[in-house]
């Protein structure tokens, strides 16, 4: 049986599915869940406090999905960029564009905290797999995934601003793949990722 906690959690997440962030109210949330108005504040502080704690979820559970489709891959260098790219696709998809555009420190929070273990783990994967030179990479993951959430913020934002989303994405994977790769490789990489993403984020999806 769901807590109450939950309920609210997931009557939030149904009305943004369907109506986006803005037109959201406590009064809505609780009426989805079939709750009293004042459950609410015992709970939240206000909208914007479930929308954070929903987001946070939905991406870490994401992230989570991600990681063990991820694990079927032996090559984890096609594997590291695939992640990113499905974070941008499920973003894209969602209604969180706008919202997370507006408030792109706590993107970086939470992406930090739902996907960097697991993007740094594909990392040292290649390492130990000899696709990459491990003094390239160790001492800059911090830094590398900073760089990495503020390059996806800028290409939700080409998004918004009516680029094309394949185009967008093999921009994104482009800045994002280690640069000691051939251009080549870098380009065949892309082009495997961008043929089967659809596919890939059905499966996340479903």
């Amino acid at each position: 049986m769901l807590s109450t906690h939950d309920k609210l959690l997931n009557a939030a997440y149904s009305l943004i599915e369907k109506e986006g962030f803005e037109a959201i109210t406590a009064a809505k949330i609780t009426t989805q869940a079939d709750l009293g108005y004042g459950t609410f504040y015992k709970y939240f502080k206000s909208t914007e406090d479930i929308f954070k704690e929903v987001f946070r979820q939905k991406l870490k559970a994401i992230s989570e999905k991600i990681f063990a489709m991820n694990q079927n891959e032996d090559d984890k260098l096609y594997g590291y960029l695939k992640g990113h790219a499905l974070i941008f696709y499920y973003i894209c998809e969602g209604k969180y564009t706008n919202w997370i555009m507006e408030r792109p420190n706590y993107f970086i929070e939470i992406i930090s905290d739902a996907a960097r273990e697991h993007a740094t783990n594909d990392l040292r994967e290649a390492i130990l797999a000899n696709q990459l030179d491990q003094s390239s990479f160790l001492e800059y993951e911090e830094e590398m995934f900073a760089l990495d959430v503020w390059l996806i913020i800028g290409a939700l934002d080409l998004i918004e601003k009516g680029s094309e989303r394949n185009k967008v994405c093999r921009s994104l994977l482009r800045y994002v793949a280690p640069q000691v790769l051939s251009a080549s490789l870098t380009e065949s990489l892309i082009d495997n990722i961008l043929l089967n993403v659809e596919t890939d984020l059905h499966q996340l999806l479903n």
